[in-house]
């Protein structure tokens, strides 16, 4: 990129040290430039102002943030004349005007963009680092023993693995315990904390609902669960319990639809199941709740025997979803559950996507047969990791767990049923399980296993319970409230919740209360 005789903003070159800057202007070139090829990468980046410290990187990408803002996807001379300032095309014309930025987009290649934003990223680090006080010239000794000088060392790193070496360093400190004090005050409630109340600020995200649909109707999602346990909170986490074909994936693409809705960017990490299938139950939601065209169904997606009337309806689908939410979720495939890597995915989508909510699909506490070592204490380990990094990063994090089948029969489900790792019942903010519903739980005459399905309606100013018949064809589902951070628990009360659950539509309808029996069904 050409780079006028003063290259740096003002104060960069007084504040960091110039090896810190040596390769400052082809990075911030190399991105700019790609840029001007595909303005949609803007979409994939957490980019701001801050992230150039050079004159002519900050103003080309306020530049093109700019025109991206007003909707367009590419860009040429006109675009750039007609849209922009005469400020703006004054300096614009003095880098060259648009002989540059066609110069520019024939000697990038796109196709090389992550690799030209990590570095971005890493150099941003290591200007993060320096302003901490850490001295990157000067020598100092690995863990193995031998010397190194840091900034040497990440030329062969990405922004993550700099990342992880500073964390590493910073924990080889030694603390007191002071340290570990987050807040300290009087208890006299305060006019932020009155404010705070009023606000509703200790009320989580919540996912009543998925926005409005084609006819200009409220879709719903989970509206009575999530008041009930007040919906999910940043800085915490939270688990979706049950056993193996429950339909926990469904329930989360639910869960997660009305998320998205609220402009949340999501990322998806699975060691189970492939993009396609998370795709097939968003569209098969989508089709259904937003359009409201009931012929399309899963299966019908998976075989491929689609009508005229399903592909229109299929393609409407698609559209409104990129229009809408195309640029907030993310999926990644892992083949098994690394929390290693799954700490380094998280961060790297958290910096380069802006991601603050993630969905790990799916944690096991059955034992491996193939190890010697116990895997329920791994999980205890994992979970620990997972909660640390949503407090740290303050989003959102929500992991499906999939139960030990030895405990299935058990009627009413509690931390107890998952295994031998319940230590990690203690760092979540939210537990929710999920089971079949078994036939005799819905039939009144079987006094030992009937439910005893109610809905709650107000008459003369009081909620009041009222028995409901449940349609006994239905597919069921129950799901408990294990822990929340507010409210009753389903240990305190006895009450679950029945959902009636259409996995050819992929998707969950709250019918009623319930309460199930302590008890166990073979």
């Amino acid at each position: 990129m050409t780079m006028s005789n003063d290259v740096f903003l003002t104060g960069i070159t007084d504040k960091y040290q110039k090896e810190l800057l040596e390769t400052r202007t082809v990075t911030e070139g190399n991105v700019v430039s790609c840029f001007m090829k595909d303005l949609t990468l803007l979409e994939d980046t957490k980019l701001s102002t801050d992230s150039f410290v050079t004159k002519d990187g900050l103003f080309y990408f306020s530049m093109l943030k700019k025109l991206r803002e007003k909707g367009f996807n590419s860009i040429d001379e006109v675009t750039i004349l007609s849209n922009l300032s005469d400020n703006v095309i004054d300096r614009y014309n003095e880098l060259g005007g648009y002989d540059t930025i066609r110069h520019l987009q024939s000697v990038i290649n796109t196709d090389n963009f992550n690799i030209y934003l990590d570095e971005l990223y890493k150099q941003n680090i290591i200007l993060h680092m320096a302003d901490d006080g850490f001295n990157l010239l000067k020598e100092t000794i690995s863990p193995k023993g031998k010397k190194i000088v840091p900034l040497r060392l990440f030329q062969r790193m990405t922004s993550v693995q700099v990342l992880d070496w500073y964390e590493s360093k910073l924990a080889g400190y030694q603390i007191s315990e002071s340290s570990k004090v987050t807040g300290e005050g009087e208890i006299n409630f305060s006019d932020e904390f009155l404010k705070s109340v009023a606000e509703g600020v200790e009320n989580g995200i919540s996912f009543e609902y998925g926005g409005f649909d084609v006819n200009g109707d409220q879709i719903n999602c989970f509206p009575f669960l999530s008041r009930q346990v007040m919906g999910v909170k940043e800085g915490t986490s939270t688990v979706i319990a049950g056993y193996s074909s429950t339909g926990k994936s469904t329930w989360n693409v639910t869960l997660l639809f009305s998320l998205l809705t609220q402009g949340r960017k999501i990322l998806i990490i699975s060691n189970e199941e492939k993009q396609n299938d998370f795709e097939i139950r968003f569209l098969n939601l989508i089709v259904y709740k937003y359009l409201r065209y009931y012929k399309l169904t899963k299966r019908k997606l998976m075989t491929g025997s689609l009508t005229d009337e399903d592909k229109a309806a299929i393609q409407k689908a698609r559209a409104w979803w990129n229009e809408n939410y195309g640029h907030q979720l993310f999926f990644v495939s892992v083949s098994e559950m690394d929390m290693s890597v799954n700490k380094k995915l998280i961060r790297q989508y958290i910096l380069r996507k802006g991601v603050d909510t993630v969905l790990i699909d799916t944690l096991k506490v059955d034992f491996n047969d193939r190890r010697e070592e116990r895997v329920d204490l791994d999980l205890v380990q994992d979970s620990r990791e997972l909660d640390a990094i949503a407090k740290k990063y303050n989003i959102v994090m929500i992991s499906s767990l999939q139960l030990a089948m030895n405990s299935k029969g058990i009627l009413f489900l509690t931390s107890n049923q998952i295994s031998n790792a319940k230590q990690i019942v203690e760092v979540l903010s939210l537990l929710i399980m999920m089971r079949n519903v078994y036939k005799e739980e819905l039939d009144p005459d079987n006094k030992r296993f009937y439910c005893e399905p109610f809905r709650k309606e107000n008459k003369d100013g009081k909620w009041v319970e009222v028995p409901y018949t449940v349609d006994p064809t239905g597919i069921y589902r129950m799901v408990f409230f294990s822990k929340t951070r507010f409210g009753s628990n389903s240990e305190d009360d006895g009450v679950a919740m029945l959902y009636r659950y259409y996995g050819d539509q992929c998707r969950f309808v709250e019918v009623a209360f319930c309460r199930p029996k302590h008890d166990q069904i073979m």
